[in-house]
């Protein structure tokens, strides 16, 4: 009964937008969507955010799934402190280094561009270690039994490792997605125009019309359509996710 009454709590914002978003003059309507849609460049928005999340997942899974077979299958001196970094990075907030991250990105000359968004992002404390842990439980005789059908290093991560780290692949995608559809804080200091604002920083700049005279059903659906997204996607996947973080870190 707690839990009930708690999740009814946390759920009743949600139901107030949605039902905000599709009545209006006394009966349900997508009307409200509409408007919202041509109230702001929702569709450039949703191209950059789209860019920004697909780009960042390729290049956090592609250095997470390299990173963690090193760190599960080969010692090297100081694997250990290499471990905590990646641990660390996870721990520290992001936000205690936005100074310095911005400042970087501006000598870059990358601010209010989709590679200056993503640059901070590109390697993945979390995405290392899930795939560490998926690659240590791939049985050692499924790599020697590689090794002796021909299969060089590349060829046993390729088609040993990848394959078996599918689920881990599917939960850090649910957690990278969500992450950055709904990041605000960063996008918002690096970007001033609409060429590379992602959604939730254009639903920023919706809400700031709002005051201007903006009807709340217009920015009701606005937010449907920067949160349902994200609440659909960790719905389907819920169960990955918490499996993913759950597991036990094996030093």
């Amino acid at each position: 009964m707690a839990l009930a009454m708690v999740g009814a709590v946390w759920a009743f914002p949600t139901a107030w937008v949605l039902f905000a978003t599709f009545w209006h003059a006394g009966h349900f309507t997508v009307a409200n969507l509409s408007e919202t849609w041509a109230a702001a460049p929702f569709g450039r928005y949703a191209l950059n955010t789209a860019v920004i999340v697909g780009g960042l997942f390729v290049v956090q899974a592609v250095f997470g799934a390299v990173a963690g077979f090193v760190l599960a299958r080969y010692p090297f001196p100081g694997k250990g402190v290499v471990t905590a970094l990646f641990l660390l990075q996870v721990v520290v907030p992001v936000y205690a280094v936005l100074i310095q991250e911005y400042r970087i990105v501006e000598g870059l000359h990358l601010l209010n561009t989709k590679v200056g968004i993503m640059l901070p992002y590109a390697v993945s404390g979390i995405a290392v270690l899930t795939y560490r842990q998926a690659f240590r439980a791939v049985p050692r005789e499924l790599e020697e039994a590689a090794r002796l059908d021909g299969y060089g290093t590349f060829g046993v991560f390729r088609h040993v490792y990848l394959p078996r780290a599918l689920p881990a692949t599917l939960a850090f995608a649910v957690v990278s997605v969500t992450y950055h559809w709904t990041d605000f804080l960063w996008p918002l200091m690096v970007t001033d125009s609409d060429s590379a604002r992602p959604i939730a920083v254009g639903l920023a700049m919706l809400a700031q019309a709002s005051e201007a005279g903006l009807q709340w059903r217009v920015l009701a659906a606005a937010t449907a359509v920067v949160v349902v997204p994200v609440l659909a996607l960790f719905a389907a996947f819920h169960r990955r996710i918490l499996a993913a973080l759950t597991t036990g870190l094996d030093w």
